[in-house]
């Protein structure tokens, strides 16, 4: 998360590169108060999505091409008196009119961003959409000043120099539970389960999959150790990511 001090901001304009695969979730939120004046944008569908409550407007709009081809597109977010301006790739793709007022009239001193996550719970947006945003930011700049960052940014919106393919930018400490619920249970008839799975890591270690249910230890996991793979006994319920992508699931 990054804070702002809304008396020093001088420049009302925000911009960033985005590169993504994923069709849905958060780029960035910001509040001076998550009851009444916020602003979120996301991707819905792979395009753009502005969500925006304050005490001139509560709207939901979307607008502009897709962003979730893998590719680099330059993004821009301006407020123009009482207007905000979208920009893609140095086109203006969307202007909302009489949705906002002056910072300097904020009650609140504070403005607070956060890079692909909210600071409220996700049934509090207007439409509500799947938060975890799989993609990576690059050369932004924020509010024409230096962020105070009291929270590190996840590595997964630093670090780009990766190859472009999906899943490459899959967010750490993150997890997804996926139902087996379609295949027969071992008491019922025999039953066979396959997984193939592809991936790229960095370092360090951490769980990959757990097979069982929520209630009960896993029947099976998998855990990765110093690059080195191995079978373990039961452990805390799932990890790996929200979006996963390169899961292949089979039953003979």
């Amino acid at each position: 998360m990054m804070t702002f001090n809304v008396t020093k901001i001088t420049k009302t304009f925000s911009s960033f590169e985005l590169r993504t695969w994923d069709p849905e979730g958060v780029i960035f939120y910001g509040d001076t108060n998550p009851n009444d004046d916020w602003f979120m944008l996301g991707l819905r569908d792979g395009r753009p999505e502005i969500q925006l409550h304050n005490h001139w407007a509560q709207l939901t709009v979307g607008a502009g091409p897709r962003l979730d081809d893998g590719r680099w597109h330059q993004v821009e977010v301006k407020m123009d008196g009482d207007s905000v301006l979208l920009g893609v790739d140095g086109e203006e793709v969307l202007r909302l009119r009489q949705v906002s007022g002056p910072l300097a009239g904020k009650a609140q001193p504070v403005m607070k961003i956060a890079l692909g996550g909210l600071l409220f719970h996700p049934s509090n947006l207007r439409l509500p959409l799947v938060p975890a945003l799989d993609g990576c930011l690059r050369h932004d700049v924020w509010l024409g000043q230096q962020a105070q960052t009291s929270a590190p940014i996840p590595t997964s919106t630093r670090s780009c120099a990766v190859e472009s393919q999906p899943g490459v930018f899959f967010p750490p400490r993150a997890h997804a539970e996926f139902s087996l619920r379609g295949i027969p249970q071992p008491h019922a008839e025999p039953w066979a389960f396959s997984l193939e799975l592809g991936l790229q890591l960095a370092a360090g270690a951490g769980h990959l999959l757990a097979l069982g249910t929520p209630e009960n230890s896993p029947w099976l996991s998998l855990r990765l150790q110093d690059q080195e793979k191995s079978l373990l006994p039961p452990f805390v319920w799932m990890a790996f990511g929200p979006k996963a992508r390169g899961w292949t699931w089979t039953r003979p």
